[in-house]
This record gives structure tokens, C-alpha cells and sequence, in this order.
């Protein structure tokens, strides 16, 4: 029985290549990105402490909504990109 040994291979690619455009692009998305993803649940979350001083559902709710996000955060993420393209 062989097992295979996967390699981390690093790109040739250095910072300096990439324009600053490309930088302030991925920059913009990934904080909007970031935004999307934790102020929705957050919000749920204080909103049903504060309504109904009831953590748990909020915490529940507000985690489910939360991984929802993220598995959705690839469509997220290219629909940010698009936005943000001149």
C-alpha cells in the first residue's frame, strides 16, 4: 500500500507584480465581504437578546445564519468582484 505525498508548491509570483489596483480591488472585497458575513448574524443575535432575552435562539439562529453566509460566500465574493471591476 503506497501513499501519496501531496507538495505545497509556492507561486513565482511576487508582490511586487501585482498592480495596486488588484490590490485595492481584493482589499474592498474581502472587508465587504467580512461585512456581509458577521453584521447580519450579529444583528439577529443582539436583536433576540434584547427582544426576548432569549441567547440561546439568538445564538443558534445567528450561527446557522452564519455558516450559511459562508458556504454562500463564493457567489458572495464573485458578485463583489463584479461590483468593484471598472
Amino acid at each position: 500500500m503506497t501513499s501519496q505525498q501531496s507538495k505545497l508548491i509556492f507561486s513565482n509570483r511576487r508582490l511586487e507584480n501585482v498592480s495596486p489596483d488588484a490590490l485595492i480591488k481584493s482589499f474592498w472585497v474581502s472587508s465587504a465581504l467580512a461585512l456581509i458575513m458577521t453584521l447580519p448574524p450579529l444583528g439577529i443575535f443582539l436583536a433576540f437578546h434584547y427582544n426576548d432575552g432569549n441567547i440561546l435562539a439568538g445564538a443558534v439562529i445567528g450561527f446557522g445564519l452564519h455558516f450559511v453566509l459562508l458556504a454562500l460566500s463564493e457567489r458572495i465574493s464573485n458578485a463583489l468582484s463584479r461590483l468593484f471591476d471598472d
